[in-house]
């Protein structure tokens, strides 16, 4: 005697039910298979040496966070396997979406593999990518979709990219930005080998953070920069916010033109500027008197015109009747601006200053030029690449990476509370 159960198996498609199970099989297998890869390659990661993928390295690393998020992912499958016989057609979707996705990854790793000369395994990959795309078009037929009341999964699957692509694209663009600093902070603990590959992986240790002033003159050259830096900025934010100010509240005869020169240094490439005030300190005859004062100089010269703009985008979204409120409960000009327009333009003061810093630390061509015989902490880089560079320079890196980071996160967390209070 049949249950209802059994006549409800009964009367599903053939197509959905052995899609789903081949399905299914590859996610299991696949599941298996990257696991067993990540353990073997973990196993055996001493003892390989001289190869591009330096498996001791932070590429090890990667390659085993890869092969482990690729393993959840047919793991996932699974699970949506197993609802789709369930007759969940939300399933039925994700399983197509991860399906769609494995025969793309298998296509791109069959070609390689055959470039690379191993054929078995070029066929495995072939045989495995076939036999999911068989399972992708079993579950894809109409009898399939009429079963689970629901649309092709392609025509889902589609629906679904379109209204995340802007945020996958974003997390695309946070990884190309991030994942240099994540190398540079890995590396920051690579034990010192004194060979000239910079970022072959050789060890780990904390010796580079404990003995970080151990390369010469590196120290020294990272006290100048951020000295330079921080009387630059000075400089910089002081007349770039007053002549933000006087853009935005103010007409007068040449404001058109004022903001076209501001604008030139942030267009004209840094060889050319640098350039030309190298041959204006020489024409003031201090062309063998180069060096702190004509650093900063120069650095207040590309930073100001930052400063400006940043300010001036604060100030276009000011809203003028905060002061006009002020000045009706009988507060002064001066009142009224340092308790009501400067503690709403300084968020922006705040960012132009670092942006202006970050940009005087960070800069070498303009630099270079004007320096004399100061070392910054970039000509310093510059100049121990060619003999090959120190570990400790990325930890300087990574401090300041970090420290910019802290910067931000504690502005947001401010501003949350400012928000919320």
């Amino acid at each position: 005697m049949s249950t209802p159960q059994m006549t409800e198996t009964m009367r599903r498609p053939a197509s959905l039910y052995w899609g789903v199970q081949i399905a299914r099989a590859l996610s299991a297998a696949g599941a298996v298979a990257l696991i067993a890869s990540a353990v073997g390659l973990s196993i055996r990661r001493y003892q390989v040496d001289g190869t591009s993928l330096n498996f001791a390295g932070p590429a090890f690393g990667f390659l085993m966070l890869v092969l482990v998020a690729l393993a959840v992912v047919a793991a996932l499958g699974v699970r949506s396997a197993n609802k789709t016989l369930a007759d969940d057609t939300g399933a039925r979707d994700r399983l197509f979406g991860f399906g769609a996705a494995a025969v793309v990854l298998l296509v791109i790793l069959t070609v390689k593999l055959a470039n690379l000369g191993y054929d078995v395994a070029a066929v495995i990959a072939g045989l495995w990518a076939v036999a999911s795309a068989a399972s992708l078009a079993l579950i894809s037929t109409s009898e399939s979709s009429r079963w689970l009341e629901g649309r092709a999964p392609i025509l889902n699957v589609i629906r679904w990219i379109r209204g995340n692509i802007i945020g996958f694209l974003g997390l695309l663009v946070m990884a190309y930005l991030y994942i240099p600093n994540v190398v540079v902070a890995a590396m920051s603990f690579n034990i010192e080998h004194g060979k000239k590959t910079t970022y072959q992986w050789y060890g780990f240790g904390f010796d580079n953070w404990l003995h970080v002033c151990k390369p010469a003159q590196m120290c020294s050259s990272v006290v100048t920069s951020l000295w330079i830096g921080a009387v630059a900025t000075l400089i910089a934010t002081v007349i770039g916010t007053l002549a933000a100010f006087a853009l935005v509240r103010h007409r007068f005869v040449g404001r058109s033109a004022s903001n076209t020169i501001l604008f030139m240094p942030m267009a004209t490439p840094e060889i050319v500027m640098g350039t030309s005030l190298l041959a204006f300190f020489v024409a003031l005859r201090q062309g063998g008197h180069l060096g702190y004062v004509t650093i900063i100089i120069a650095h207040v010269a590309f930073c100001l015109s930052y400063v400006v703009v940043t300010v001036k985008a604060r100030l276009a979204g000011f809203d003028d009747t905060l002061q006009e409120a002020a000045m009706d409960l009988y507060a002064n000009e001066t009142e009224t601006f340092w308790r009501v327009t400067f503690p709403l333009v300084f968020p922006g003061i705040l960012g132009a200053s670092l942006l202006a810093f970050s940009l005087s630390f960070d800069d070498y061509i303009i630099t270079n030029l004007n320096a004399g015989t100061v070392t910054t902490f970039p000509i310093f880089v510059w100049g121990a690449a060619l003999r090959g560079l120190p570990m400790q320079v990325n930890v300087i890196g990574t401090v300041m990476f970090v420290l910019a980071i802290a910067i931000v996160v504690s502005g947001e967390l401010l501003s949350s509370r400012r928000r919320k209070a």
